[in-house]
């Protein structure tokens, strides 16, 4: 009996692992939001840490949030991703950059599929520290800053 409850407690742990950290491969090109795809940063500047991912749908839209650790992106990296959305896959930028005083934050967004909706692309980037990349999928227009 006990060996059961061990067993059981031990899979569930990884089972949450997985969920936690296997919602986006480190390799995939690309990542798939609200039934639109679109290139990772993997796809652009290579493989990264990725410690943390998660997907979530609701009233307000589709998301899929990466979280890339340990200073392993840099901001060389961030904008090499952005330009080739912008310069090669017809991103607009929708929020200049902006610092908090601890990391800087982007946004670029661009109309996809259905009539109506838009993808927009936030990045918070703190130097040495995580990188956040969310992908939302939601209602709405792309109105360039």
């Amino acid at each position: 009996m006990r060996n059961k409850k061990w067993i059981a407690v031990f899979a569930l742990v990884i089972a949450f692992a997985l969920v936690a950290v296997g919602c986006v491969s480190k390799t995939a090109e690309t990542v798939e939001v609200g039934n639109e795809k679109v290139q990772t940063l993997y796809s652009v500047v290579g493989e990264r840490n990725i410690t943390g991912s998660s997907k979530s749908t609701g009233t307000d839209g589709s998301k899929v949030e990466i979280t890339y650790g340990g200073g392993g992106v840099a901001i060389g990296d961030v904008n090499e991703y952005i330009s080739k959305l912008v310069n090669e896959d017809g991103f607009l930028v929708t929020k200049d950059a902006s610092n908090d005083g601890t990391g800087q934050s982007y946004q670029i967004g661009k109309q996809v599929g259905e009539e109506g909706k838009v993808m927009l692309i936030d990045f918070y980037f703190v130097d040495g520290g995580d990188t956040v990349i969310t992908y939302t999928v939601t209602q709405g227009t792309v109105t360039p800053s």
